[in-house]
């Protein structure tokens, strides 16, 4: 993990980083044997079947970045050479590289299933309904998120990884939005849906798997703050009042303390979680004594899917919207609430037709 920090802050050439390749090779050579297996399950190292106990920070990082390449298993023979070592560690630093082959090195790519069994992928397009197993996979992580407890990022990392190999078939990106079943649902299917919009959004834009999974783990997280808002005034049916909204208006500020404690996660999802509702020109909230200081891009880029997805959900005082009809509302608040540029190719990206 010191060889993969080390790349990232120097280059291939540098005689740090490859004085650290040099004793990552040695070292592993010392315990290899004939084989090694390591295995990454839930949260925990497994080297050669037996668990890795050390809980320090670096084994944390280290599972994250294998994740985020979507190895959960890496198998090391005997043979192993430096320059392979070099190469592999290379790789597993370098945002946006893929895994290739190695000779002496097998990493496993996450193995994702799509189509449910007893299905015939010709009925469903070759996409599984992510508002199923997904969206149980969500349902049982948020309501266990408190202020007392670890948050499930191994849970998070998993939903992420079905949305990218689901991007990958080439989805309609609005077949793969959760219907709100009822009220009380909203919290996590809105984040769900919010995390495949910002993930399509960031995909359109050219960004690769690593950074996808970033963004998709951070927009998973924007609303976290409202776990901690009254479940009377999340779930009002009538218009909140004035004390009401403003304790409501306190969730980005909820949300962004909480998430900054968590040393495994992405800083990217305090800073959405703090800033999804300041709006592109600072309009929002929460307002800062020290503006004006924009919106960072994957905040503007989660505002979009949070603005869309809110209107296309039966809420408690409202009907849902079309899709078309909240488009147009979207650009009448384009330059104030959103980005010129990422609201034109969010609508470009969905293709939907607009009325001349």
């Amino acid at each position: 993990m010191i060889a993969i920090s080390c790349y990232s802050l120097y280059s291939k050439e540098h005689e740090a980083f490859n004085e650290l390749v040099k004793k990552s090779f040695l070292i592993l050579n010392g315990i290899l044997g004939e084989r090694l297996e390591i295995m990454i399950i839930e949260n925990d190292l497994i080297i050669n079947k037996k668990p890795y106990r050390d809980s320090g920070i670096k084994k944390t990082n280290l599972i994250n970045r294998l994740k985020r390449k979507g190895i959960h298993r890496v198998d090391f023979s005997k043979g192993l050479s430096l320059s392979e070592m070099k190469t592999f560690i290379i790789d597993i630093a370098e945002p946006g590289k893929g895994i290739k082959p190695y000779p002496h090195i097998k990493a496993g790519s996450i193995d994702v299933h799509l189509i449910k069994p007893g299905i015939d992928s010709a009925d469903t397009g070759g996409l599984y309904n992510l508002s199923s197993e997904i969206m149980e996979k969500v349902r049982d992580i948020f309501p266990s998120i408190s202020p007392f407890k670890k948050l499930n990022i191994a849970g998070l990392d998993e939903i992420v990884l079905h949305f990218i190999a689901t991007f990958k078939k080439e989805a309609k990106i609005l077949e793969l939005l959760s219907p709100v079943k009822s009220f009380s649902e909203y919290t996590y299917t809105h984040a769900t849906n919010v995390a495949v919009l910002s993930m399509f959004q960031a995909k359109s834009l050219g960004m690769e798997d690593e950074f996808l999974h970033e963004i998709g783990v951070a927009a998973l997280l924007h609303d976290v703050g409202k776990l901690f808002i009254p479940k009377d005034i999340l779930e009002k049916k009538g218009k909140l009042d004035d004390k009401e909204f403003d304790e409501i208006k306190k969730h980005p500020a909820y949300g962004a303390r909480y998430l900054a404690k968590m040393d495994s996660l992405t800083r990217l999802a305090p800073i959405i979680a703090f800033e999804h509702h300041m709006k592109y020109d600072c309009s929002g909230y929460p307002r800062l004594q020290l503006h004006e200081k924009k919106q960072h891009i994957m905040s503007q880029i989660v505002s979009i899917s949070d603005f869309f997805d809110a209107l296309r959900s039966r809420r408690p005082y409202r009907e849902s919207l079309d899709a078309r009809d909240i488009i147009i509302l979207m650009k009448e608040s384009v330059d104030k609430d959103f980005s010129p540029f990422l609201l034109s190719n969010f609508i470009n990206s969905l293709q939907i037709v607009l009325p001349q």
